[in-house]
């Protein structure tokens, strides 16, 4: 008997955790937003009643400046066609010493990521230098804002070095360079401009990689705010010396952002009052609805085409 017992609760057991695993059907959100207008004045607040449920509410306003995009279209979107990559640096080259060419841009899409003399020098780089201006001696000479379109190739990465390169020389000591103000930014056709790399951004080992080809002596470092390169003493053997980024997609772009307006299933939402627009035009308002547990997500949406005059 009392194994016939244990036997009929290990199958209540089972017959329980299959239960608790089954899959729970989920509902596509039962939802519906209506607005009083479609046309306001600037900065006039916006009031949007809801009825029906959803467990999550996110609103997306439309508003698309050159740093914010809310634009729902955009929300999932990682790459961008038709931008335009662009770079700009400043830099200062300090020392008595006159060699020339010490100092190279250098880009390439097929470089492959392993940080040694052989992979370096087998990949294609594009010279890059003659585009921007470098500095003779003043310090935060401005490079100019120099565009990469040219460099630009859809879903591929691109890796960004800078090749010091200086002669020995029994008079004067080799020149040192410093980097400063890095930045590379995508410019979509909407507008929006995405900061795809800046030196801020790129601090640790894994951002940059430094190698010295020449005279391991002498070597690239960086910090928080530059990229610099001491050069050797009086007598200093020649350097080839190199730092490389890691892999920058130019055609990145901005996913849209939405504002979080019910994070929970448990909370009633009746009304929302948007603040209103600063700027007149017209924006593609939605609101996206979502039912969610472990084994699914269902989403709605609702779209409103606004007027600010």
């Amino acid at each position: 008997m009392k194994h016939i017992y244990q036997c009929l609760v290990a199958g209540l057991v089972v017959v329980g955790a299959l239960s608790s695993c089954k899959k729970q059907a989920i509902d596509t959100p039962n939802f519906d937003v209506t607005v009083d207008k479609t046309s306001y004045a600037v900065n006039e607040p916006i009031v949007y009643t809801f009825s029906g449920t959803a467990d999550i509410v996110t609103l997306y306003s439309g508003i698309n400046t050159s740093t914010v995009n809310t634009e729902y279209k955009n929300k999932d979107r990682l790459t961008i066609d038709g931008g335009k990559p662009q770079m700009q640096f400043t830099s200062f080259r300090s020392g008595t010493s006159t060699q020339a060419n010490t100092l190279k841009v250098l880009m390439s899409a097929d470089y492959d990521n392993i940080l040694n003399p052989d992979d370096i020098q087998k990949a294609t780089w594009n010279d890059l230098t003659a585009k921007f201006t470098l500095s003779t001696g003043v310090d935060n000479t401005a490079s100019g804002l120099v565009d990469l379109t040219d460099q630009m190739k859809p879903n591929t990465p691109v890796y960004l070095a800078f090749k010091y390169v200086a002669k020995k020389d029994a008079a004067v000591a080799q020149p040192t360079w410093t980097i400063k103000n890095l930045a590379i930014t995508n410019t979509a056709p909407d507008g929006t401009v995405t900061t795809i790399a800046t030196i801020a951004n790129s601090l640790s080992t894994t951002n940059w990689g430094v190698m010295s080809i020449a005279n391991s002596a002498n070597n690239w470092t960086y910090n928080t705010t530059a990229l610099t390169f001491t050069g050797g003493a009086i007598n200093a053997d020649d350097n080839e010396d190199w730092i490389i980024s890691q892999p920058i997609q130019l055609d990145r772009a901005i996913r849209a952002s939405g504002t979080n307006i019910k994070a929970s299933p448990t909370t009633r939402l009746t009304t929302y009052t948007f603040p209103g627009y600063a700027t007149a035009g017209t924006y593609t308002v939605t609101f996206e609805a979502i039912n969610a547990n472990k084994w699914d997500t269902r989403l709605t949406t609702k779209e409103f085409t606004i007027t600010v005059k």
